[in-house]
């Protein structure tokens, strides 16, 4: 051993533990504890890491997993709405009309010139008379309002026709709201362009009580007469555009089917060598009508009677006009009749029960004076 009382032939690290033990006293204990300290950190650092290490990989497992037996939970869907239906609501077939006809504060022209209740309260007795003589079809009364009025001087826009003013037309409008009333929007035209004409009228179409009438008798889209002065020809081409517009409007607008009614004063054109004869036919080629089921296309008998046998001569009318009509073009369904209560009462007004006699029965029934 050497002078410090080593083995000589310790290893390095016996020699160094040798030394650390031959220290003095006062030197050794500090060394064993520095050497015992740095022994004990080490497996504590290697615990904590794994602590951790086990920690996250369990939270992220429990993060990821799923029971077995669960089911996704789905997302709420909005239900779909129904497709838009323009049959529901619609006039026709379900309905009759009963309208009262007029141009506004013009009492010649109908019972609805103004707006009052013994008016209203007129109109609905009248519609309740067709409603006792057929309750499968339940009454809707009206009004059969000229908006567009034939003149007999062309006027500042050269058209030979004029408009009611707005406000007149919104005074109409609140009251058929207001009543539940059916209100027709009645197209004279004169020398107006009829679809310019039937577009300044389109925002009151929007509602789904308003409807469209025309009155060929003062319509003159070739400019080839004065109303009231001249007979009138139209042809089914003049008309078509309107059709068609108007049975756009129920997808267009979301409202009900609309009816498109056709006053005829003269008879039809077709038969005829000249169908383009003002004195001999008011159609020319109704055969030629716009067949299209997305409007209730009326043919409206509007002659006028008061004389002796008139009514069976509007009879027959209706049955040509209308009836026949019907059963060869089959490009129209409804029928209507209009009856005059001051110039057909001079020999003898037709009763309800006379009208509902016709075959088929008018779906449209207006009264003017």
């Amino acid at each position: 051993m050497d002078s410090q009382g080593c083995d000589p032939r310790a290893t390095p690290e016996t020699k160094d533990t040798c030394s650390m033990n031959d220290s003095p006293p006062h030197t050794q204990a500090p060394k064993r504890r520095r050497l015992y300290r740095q022994i004990m950190i080490v497996p504590a650092v290697l615990a904590l890491v794994m602590i951790v290490s086990i920690t996250s990989y369990v939270m992220n497992a429990d993060a990821d997993k799923t029971p077995a037996n669960s089911a996704p939970v789905p997302t709420p869907t909005a239900s779909p709405s129904p497709p838009f239906n323009p049959d529901a609501g619609a006039a026709l077939p379900q309905n009759r009309i009963v309208a009262f006809y007029a141009v506004p504060d013009a009492a010649v022209t109908g019972p609805a010139h103004e707006l009052t209740e013994p008016m209203l309260a007129r109109l609905k007795q009248q519609a309740a008379a067709y409603q006792q003589l057929d309750p499968a079809h339940p009454v809707l009364a009206g009004i059969d309002l000229v908006v567009s009025v034939p003149d007999r001087r062309p006027g500042p826009a050269g058209t030979y026709s004029h408009h009611v003013d707005a406000p007149t037309i919104d005074r109409y409008v609140e009251f058929c709201r207001k009543n539940n009333l059916v209100l027709f929007l009645d197209l004279n035209f004169g020398w107006s362009d009829p679809m310019t004409e039937l577009n300044f009228f389109r925002p009151y179409l929007k509602l789904p009580f308003v409807h469209v009438a025309v009155d060929p008798e003062w319509m003159f889209p070739r400019h080839n007469g004065v109303p009231g002065v001249n007979l009138s020809n139209v042809r089914a081409a003049d008309l078509n555009p309107l059709i068609s517009a108007v049975a756009q409007m129920p997808a267009e607008y979301k409202v009900p089917r609309k009816m498109f009614m056709i006053h005829q004063y003269r008879p039809d054109g077709d038969d005829l060598a000249n169908p383009f004869s003002p004195g001999a036919a008011i159609i020319a080629d109704k055969r030629n009508l716009l067949n299209d089921s997305r409007v209730d296309v009326v043919i409206h008998v509007d002659s006028v009677g008061g004389w002796a046998g008139d009514i069976e001569v509007k009879t027959e009318q209706y049955t040509k006009w209308v009836a026949q009509g019907m059963q060869r073009f089959q490009n129209f369904r409804y029928g209507g009749f209009k009856i005059f209560y001051q110039l057909e009462s001079k020999h003898k007004l037709m009763t309800p029960e006379q009208v509902m006699a016709l075959q088929p029965a008018p779906m449209v029934i207006t009264y003017g004076n």
